[in-house]
């Protein structure tokens, strides 16, 4: 089989794609030496071509292929809502083109079925987020420590307590209105503990990449949650640091549970 005849086997694999022959024949050819070429997996091959063009109905198909991620997760004994997250970051991860280059899938090179190569990233990304949450140490602190305990002014404590329920509804909004990527980078930096390194390496990015994607979503969500407390109770944004700095204490505990809870 030639490079023409596995092209022609690849366009009629999946005839709603849009595959352009010459582009196609492109990408078969940077990753498949001659020899090879009777082997190869052509509708992988151009499945994940169209996915790197960013083809709506290649996406839309890359999902039947993520179901490697569950078969991932009941051999790893991984719980349903990391293979959710797992499944979310891939998507993100192999479709989403980063800093002008193309999107991770580009890097499959037709050695073996498409599904095993996602199989084998899934799983590897399921135990280094099993690893990480067996080592995740309670971050939650007891109200009565944080508020001083029983000696705490009672007025005090009042108004604490009802600009923290506020706050909690303000910071839950905001959240809510990050987008996934961003959601996700928090959830793995803040709940999981993933360093910038290891967001790094996730994602296929530089650590210097990695760091100004989390210091986006970070701002994203601090503005957000300014916005929408200030809304709230009704005094200027310029005022809400005042607020926020009554329930400080109480900051990262409620956007770890928001975080780890909001998806599900």
């Amino acid at each position: 089989m030639d490079l023409a005849q596995v092209v022609t086997a690849a366009r009629a694999a999946w005839p709603q794609l849009r595959l352009d022959e010459a582009r196609l024949a492109a990408f078969i050819g940077e990753r498949v030496a001659a020899s090879d070429l009777a082997s190869a997996p052509a509708a992988d091959l151009a499945l994940a071509a169209a996915c790197v063009d960013q083809d709506a109905a290649a996406h839309a198909a890359f999902d039947a292929v993520l179901s490697e991620v569950d078969a991932a997760g009941a051999a790893t004994r991984a719980p349903k809502d990391l293979v959710d997250e797992v499944k979310q970051l891939l998507r993100i991860q192999l479709l989403v083109p980063r800093d002008g280059r193309p999107a991770a899938i580009a890097g499959y090179r037709g050695k073996g079925p498409l599904r095993g190569w996602i199989r084998i990233t899934a799983t590897r990304e399921l135990i280094r987020h099993k690893k990480k949450l067996a080592r995740e140490v309670p971050l939650q602190r007891s109200l009565e420590t944080v508020l001083g305990g029983a000696a705490a002014d009672p007025l005090l404590s009042q108004l604490k307590a009802e600009y923290r329920s506020e706050f909690a509804t303000a910071l839950n909004a905001a959240i809510a209105k990050l987008s996934a990527e961003d959601r996700t980078l928090l959830r793995q930096h803040v709940v999981e503990g993933l360093s910038i390194d290891e967001i790094g390496a996730a994602f296929g990015v530089h650590r210097a990449t990695a760091a100004r994607w989390l210091g986006r979503a970070r701002a994203a969500l601090v503005a957000t949650t300014h916005e929408v407390l200030a809304a709230r109770l009704e005094i200027p944004v310029a005022e809400i640091e005042s607020v926020i700095r009554l329930v400080q204490s109480r900051l990262d505990a409620s956007m770890v549970r928001m975080l780890r809870d909001g998806d599900r």
